[in-house]
């Protein structure tokens, strides 16, 4: 979502909505990595991609990258996602690229 967040000015269109950004949650997961593109964090989490770049595609790889995700979080002791701005990220977090 931060690449639509990047774009508001552009758009006069305001994202404020909570969100939860898979590229986000995998930097928490893997913070050693640098890369946490999609298609990235779909084969660390062991997740098939198919029908990548279309809309049912994206969604469904999202949302299967999710699912993993989640028990990696849970591990870490992070078992409730609190409404949070996307804006106040941990410090480990502003290096990455969008």
């Amino acid at each position: 979502m931060r690449f639509l967040e990047l774009k508001e000015a552009a758009t006069g269109v305001r994202f404020g909505q909570p969100v939860l950004d898979t590229l986000l949650l995998s930097a928490v997961v893997h913070p050693s990595i640098d890369n946490h593109h999609l298609d990235m964090i779909a084969e660390r989490v062991g997740v098939r991609v198919i029908g990548r770049h279309t809309a049912l595609g994206d969604a469904l790889l999202t949302a299967d990258v999710f699912l993993r995700l989640v028990p990696l979080l849970a591990e870490r002791g992070i078992v409730t996602l609190a409404r949070r701005s996307r804006r106040r990220a941990p410090p480990t977090i502003p290096r990455l690229q969008y």
